[in-house]
């Protein structure tokens, strides 16, 4: 099955198909939701995937916003003790091209402590598997993506001086004023400009979106951009994963929109700022391009 689902729309999916609960080699119980023809994963195989994990009902994470699909090759199948294994990992050997899978992990007051959720009890993996490739495979896809990134990171730096330029106009325009106009405030305090209104979909909440940014200080010094990375950032929407000011902004544009956000610090790393970027208390600038979302 081509992967054609949002993970939360999948999610919805997962629930209502639920089969059979098994258990793997190491003792995490699992459940088939969507099982496709074909030979099972396998040791050397290289593993395309995406997930989310929930607690409680409650997303706390979602592979999405990290990449499109992760890579992992598979290790040789062997039982471990339950603390020193990997729920996802053991499921895997039990899937093909195209299956989803829930898999789940008790966990201890250590772990309940790095998530925060101080009443939960175990920890649901939703594993959908997008693509099986061998050594040769994932070499080439590895250099057709490197290839890729190399484009886009020269175009990125290319684009980097027009954008410190434009960047250091809006920022003296917003000191004196001159662009008061233009800006919009929204009720919690965020500031933006439109530069440009995309003719796409707005994000809703739990949507993956993917943009570029230049984000600097009020002095104008910056302290980071994903354009000379060559890869776009992607964040689930609304789902806390990013500064509040960003989940806020980009539910408010179309795709393909280019705009300026003043993030005051409530809405962005707060009375603590993030050392050593960030000072506390620092009102920032962003320039973002919203990309899209799926």
């Amino acid at each position: 099955m081509k992967f054609q689902l949002t993970i939360l729309a999948l999610f919805i999916m997962l629930v209502s198909c639920k089969k059979k609960e098994s258990t793997t080699l190491s003792g995490f119980k699992y459940s088939i939701i969507n099982d496709e023809a074909g030979a099972n994963l396998k040791e050397g195989d290289y593993v395309y995937f995406r997930y989310i994990v929930k607690v409680n009902d409650s997303l706390v994470f979602n592979s999405s916003s990290q990449s499109s699909d992760i890579k992992f090759k598979l290790p040789k199948q062997e039982k471990k003790e339950l603390k020193n294994a990997q729920p996802i990992v053991e499921v895997f050997y039990y899937l093909s091209k195209g299956d989803s899978a829930i898999v789940m992990q008790t966990i201890d007051d250590e772990i309940r402590k790095q998530i925060g959720i101080p009443d939960a009890k175990e920890l649901v993996f939703h594993v959908v598997v997008t693509d099986i490739k061998d050594q040769a495979g994932y070499e080439a896809d590895m250099k057709v993506e490197q290839e890729a990134i190399n484009s886009k990171r020269a175009a990125g730096a290319a684009a980097v001086a027009s954008i410190q330029e434009n960047v250091k106009k809006t920022l003296a325009d917003y000191k004196s004023g001159s662009n008061k106009s233009q800006i919009i405030t929204t009720a919690s305090g965020l500031k933006y400009i439109v530069h440009e209104t995309g003719t796409g979909p707005k994000a809703q909440p739990g949507q993956v979106v993917s943009a570029n940014y230049y984000g600097t200080l009020m002095d104008g010094t910056m302290f980071d951009n994903s354009f000379e990375r060559g890869q776009d950032f992607q964040f689930p929407l609304g789902q806390g994963q990013v500064i509040k000011g960003w989940d806020e902004a980009f539910g408010l544009l179309p795709v393909g929109s280019k705009a300026t956000l003043f993030i005051p610090s409530e809405l962005g790393y707060g009375a603590a700022g993030s050392p050593p970027a960030i000072p506390e208390n620092a009102e920032l600038l962003f320039y973002v391009e919203l990309l899209g979302v799926k």
